[in-house]
């Protein structure tokens, strides 16, 4: 798949998920969690500072946990939750992917919790490309968005139209 074809699917997904003009992360967070039924924490994992992965996707029984690296903006922090947000929007978790990086990542996390986990360190597959397409969308809709939207830095619109 070529990222051409990836954003024809993130553009239909996005479309099927009907987000208002006005778009938040925030927003989009809550979608999520009504659209899934279940709660969806996201926190920052220091052990994943310096590693080339920088965001992973739990999904438990009763949750889904999005844990990202930390990152030097609240623009990094944002895309890394937008992609694991993504792979939500477009299913991902219907493919059913093993726990065992969870396991090594987090070795004090019960097993029997973390039924699948997606990584986000490289958009070498196609659902990886995907995700990326639909976070780049997704963000470029915060960013035009007029509700609530952070100070943009280095004067973003100015610089980018």
């Amino acid at each position: 798949m070529n990222y051409r074809e990836a954003r024809k699917i993130a553009r239909k997904a996005e479309h099927a998920f009907s987000l208002p003009n006005d778009a938040t992360l925030q927003l989009i967070h809550e979608k999520l969690e009504q659209k899934r039924g279940r709660t969806i924490t996201v926190e920052e994992l220091p052990e994943l500072a310096g590693e080339e992965l920088c965001g992973i996707w739990l999904i438990c029984e009763d949750q889904d946990i999005v844990l990202h690296a930390p990152t030097r903006s609240d623009w990094h922090r944002q895309q890394i939750i937008l992609h694991e947000f993504s792979h939500m929007i477009l299913d991902h978790d219907l493919d059913g992917q093993s726990s065992e990086l969870a396991k090594s990542l987090l070795p004090d996390l019960d097993p029997e919790r973390v039924l699948r986990a997606l990584a986000r360190s490289s958009y070498t597959d196609n659902a990886e490309l995907t995700a990326e397409a639909l976070a780049d969308q997704l963000a470029t809709r915060i960013i035009n968005s007029d509700a609530g939207t952070p100070p943009e830095p280095l004067a973003f619109r100015k610089v980018f139209g």
